[in-house]
């Protein structure tokens, strides 16, 4: 479920805007440039946003991000998703189960789950999630109060479950190619393109490191 959508994607970057997010001309500005750097995914991420401001959000990126062949995921927000018509939602242990959004969502849409064990990945694949995402792998200027788990636990996950992994945490240009045992089909990134002083240049430079050094792999049924 949601397998050939990730195996279709333009690149393995996985972009996720900054939260709080700027005001909408600068977000849309920023995810315009991340586009056209080449990111294969875009999430947008506004924990402790408005709703209605999210979804205005929400709404304008999509006006980017449909044109350009990019699929848009909203941020635990499987209500606001629906509301715009964007192409999935990327699900917390705390958030809405992954069974539940799929069954809100349909069978087409792509769903994300964060997962920190190997028995919540597990668990996810069975509830039909679309990919699995493990973080932070390398420390996290966005999350510092987390520990990085490293390699280790996304390789059982790797050896265990054939849903997509995604990787998140602490990636930058200088690290990426680290990821290569693991060959993650999405590689998440939020401040090293957000916080870059072009980041179009910084996202597409992900991208070529990404071609180079984490090959498509194409996964079981």
């Amino acid at each position: 479920m949601g397998t050939m959508e990730i195996i279709s994607l333009k690149s393995k970057i996985y972009f996720i805007t900054p939260d709080p997010p700027p005001d909408t001309a600068a977000l849309c500005a920023l995810v315009r440039e991340v586009i056209r750097g080449g990111a294969g995914m875009i999430q947008y991420r506004a924990k402790a946003t408005t709703t209605a401001r999210m979804v205005q959000d929400a709404a304008a990126l999509l006006e980017l991000t449909r044109p350009a062949g990019v699929p848009l995921l909203i941020n635990d927000r499987v209500d606001v998703a629906l509301a715009v018509g964007a192409d999935g939602v990327h699900v917390g242990q705390e958030d809405m189960p992954v069974d539940i959004s799929r069954r809100i969502m349909g069978p087409k849409a792509i769903i994300g789950a964060s997962c920190s064990t190997l028995a919540e990945a597990v668990a996810a694949e069975r509830n039909t999630a679309s990919y699995v995402a493990f973080g932070p792998v390398f420390h996290s200027p966005t999350k510092p109060d987390l520990p990085a788990i490293g390699l280790d636990p996304i390789m059982r996950a790797r050896n265990n479950i054939s849903v997509p992994i995604c990787v998140i945490g602490g990636i930058t240009a200088d690290n990426i190619a680290q990821l290569q045992p693991v060959n993650p089909e999405l590689v998440a990134v939020v401040s090293c393109i957000s916080e870059a002083p072009n980041p179009r240049a910084a996202t597409r430079e992900l991208v070529r490191l990404a071609e180079q050094h984490l090959p498509h792999r194409f996964f079981g049924p």
